[in-house]
């Protein structure tokens, strides 16, 4: 099938009551299609009793390993959790990632463990990615793989990452010197091609430099330039609606953001950009399910 096609997935569903009920907000009157929840947070059994309000958005899991307690006893995962029992903050998680200090059989136990924790309440996952993109870390990819393979979850997030118009800067949207760039892009492109490359995933997630991010009128204009340019082929626009939520926000160093996205998503002027571009707006589901047509249809030409 020839075209542009965009999932447009929000992380962080669960993660709190204003979170959540933005992520909805933006499903039943916007473009977005897909939506990752986060099963140790404080909202996430809301989240989960709001999904029968929204049959049509996709729902699958942002596997957590830096914020709040672990799915399985502290005890069990010992390597993953300080003292208090509670994951490691992004910052130290990073850097115990890198100095391989995490234990994989912990690693795919407990992601194991958030996805079975979904499935209890009768969701199986459309897509796994993780929070902060920690699972694309040498340590941790191939605890997330294995464990997406055991709990049957066909979908993962692009581990490749792109710009549209091309041409910003060599080596992609990632951070630091032109050499690190070059090689960030090109390890996470190894990662799709070799050790997630049994899962279904779109061509490449859209993404921006950390200093369009910060400066909300130039990120608008890049999610319309992204739109205008994407070629053919699969994507997906990653994103992090939310409304404000008092003694929760005030914690949330991109509760801005949050609203400034949730503004875009439900904005006429930017879902006439996708129309504009002939953009059909899919769910980690409904590449499942195109994917299983396919086979079929294979089969019966076959035979």
């Amino acid at each position: 099938m020839s075209g542009i096609r965009l999932i447009v997935n929000a992380d962080d569903f669960g993660m709190s009551r204003g979170i959540t009920d933005g992520v909805l907000l933006a499903h039943r009157y916007g473009f977005l299609t897909s939506a990752s929840l986060m099963v140790n947070m404080p909202a996430s059994n809301y989240a989960v009793a709001q999904t029968g309000h929204a049959p049509r958005l996709g729902v699958g899991i942002h596997l957590n390993i830096c914020q709040g307690r672990p799915a399985m006893p502290s005890s069990e995962v010992p390597t993953l959790v300080n003292a208090s029992g509670e994951f490691y903050p992004a910052p130290a998680a990073i850097r115990r990632l890198w100095k391989w200090q995490v234990s994989p059989g912990e690693l795919e136990a407990e992601f194991r463990a958030q996805i079975r924790w979904m499935k209890d309440r009768g969701i199986h996952p459309t897509h796994a990615d993780s929070h902060h993109h920690l699972h694309l870390y040498p340590a941790a990819i191939l605890p997330f793989a294995r464990a997406l393979q055991a709990e049957q979850i066909r979908c993962a997030r692009a581990s490749r990452c792109s710009q549209w118009p091309e041409g910003h800067s060599r080596g992609g949207p990632h951070e630091g010197s032109l050499a690190r760039r070059l090689l960030v892009q090109a390890y996470r492109s190894c990662v799709q091609a070799t050790l997630l490359r049994r899962f279904q995933s779109p061509e490449s997630r859209i993404s921006f430099h950390s200093r369009d991010r910060h400066n909300f009128t130039v990120l608008g204009q890049r999610w319309l330039a992204a739109f205008a340019n994407l070629p053919p082929g699969i994507f997906e626009l990653a994103c992090h609606p939310g409304f404000f939520e008092k003694g929760v926000s005030e914690c949330d160093p991109i509760h801005l953001q949050r609203e400034e996205e949730l503004h875009w998503l439900t904005s006429r002027d930017f879902r006439k950009a996708i129309d504009r571009s002939g953009i059909q707006l899919i769910s980690y589901a409904d590449l499942v399910c195109e994917n299983a047509t396919m086979r079929v249809a294979q089969h019966a030409a076959a035979t």
